[in-house]
């Protein structure tokens, strides 16, 4: 007999791989990332996925498309490339593993970011998941951290990047549609990246390397299309059937995901303090993340229940 699954069950399959294809883009990139430069790369996987966007385009609008909410996707659009070029320039030469657990200290900034810009009070649960987070980064990073010029410190300013988009997005999505907002960050990364490995000695889009390494060919299809398109698709689709409590759990995973992938499909490198500082970081940004605490909090009372019934 099948077993059959709630409408949020398969949201939260859906989420689920998500998250496993998220963390694997950091091992195809790495590894796209020996043999061309990061802006002819990122300038190839947005191009991809922004034509994989275009036949969704026609699909009726949940908000009207106007010049202002453009611009601002346009904005925001700056800001991911901003994102991917550091994270990508930290994954030259930090490993898979660590940059997986630092982006994701993304979810203990958010609250700084709103205290600072919206004076939005913090609880001590939240300072506390901080402070949890931020002990799990010290190891992971160590001194790269401090140093301006390691790939560390590109992928925590990346992860920074991250944490500013969230806050952003929030508070303009109730006024754009989400396929448009979409389709015009990918579009606007495509020309940065382009345009900048067309100019800033980067090789070029149409390089020799870029057209026949099996290596890139692989990373473009499936960052451009799996993990931009297809993925940034399933997100906005599952997170409407998903609580946001549970969501926040199950990308919470990402990091995780990205160490297994490294080790188990690329031969990367999972070292005790990657480890040690990373499972600190997933207890600090859970902690930080109250909806997700509370979610937790409440799956592991019901189970306890029933166990003792």
């Amino acid at each position: 007999m099948g077993i059959k699954m709630s409408r949020s069950g398969l949201g939260a399959v859906g989420l689920l791989i998500v998250a496993g294809v998220w963390g694997a883009t950091l091992s195809f990139t790495k590894e796209a990332l020996a043999v061309v430069g990061v802006n002819s790369f990122l300038a190839l996987r947005f191009i991809v996925a922004t034509l994989a966007l275009v036949p969704f385009l026609s699909r009726k609008k949940s908000a009207p498309i106007s010049a202002g909410n453009t611009l601002l996707a346009v904005l925001l659009g700056g800001v991911l490339y901003g994102i991917f070029f550091l994270q990508s320039l930290g994954l030259k030469t930090v490993t898979t593993a660590a940059t997986g657990f630092i982006t994701g200290t993304n979810v203990a900034m958010v609250p700084v970011i709103t205290l600072v810009l919206f004076k939005k009070g913090v609880s001590r649960q939240v300072w506390l998941g901080i402070a949890v987070t931020i002990a799990g980064l010290g190891i992971v990073g160590g001194r790269g951290l401090f140093s301006p010029m390691s790939g560390y410190s590109a992928v925590l300013l990346a992860a920074f990047l991250i944490a500013v988009d969230i806050v952003a997005v929030e508070r303009i999505m109730a006024s754009i549609d989400a396929m448009w907002l979409a389709f015009v960050e990918i579009a606007t990364m495509a020309v940065i990246s382009t345009a900048l490995s067309l100019t800033a000695g980067d090789g070029g889009v149409g390089g020799l390397k870029v057209l026949t390494s099996f290596p890139i060919i692989l990373a473009v299809l499936f960052n451009g299309i799996l993990g931009t398109s297809i993925a940034l698709w399933a997100q906005n689709h599952f997170q409407t059937i998903v609580p946001s409590a549970q969501v926040a759990v199950i990308f919470s995973s990402e990091p995780i995901f990205a160490a297994v992938i490294a080790w188990m499909l690329f031969g990367g490198t999972v070292t005790l303090n990657v480890v040690a500082g990373g499972l600190l970081v997933l207890i600090g940004i859970t902690i930080a993340d109250e909806e997700a605490f509370e979610y937790l909090g409440n799956k592991f009372l019901s189970r306890e229940r029933k166990s003792h019934r």
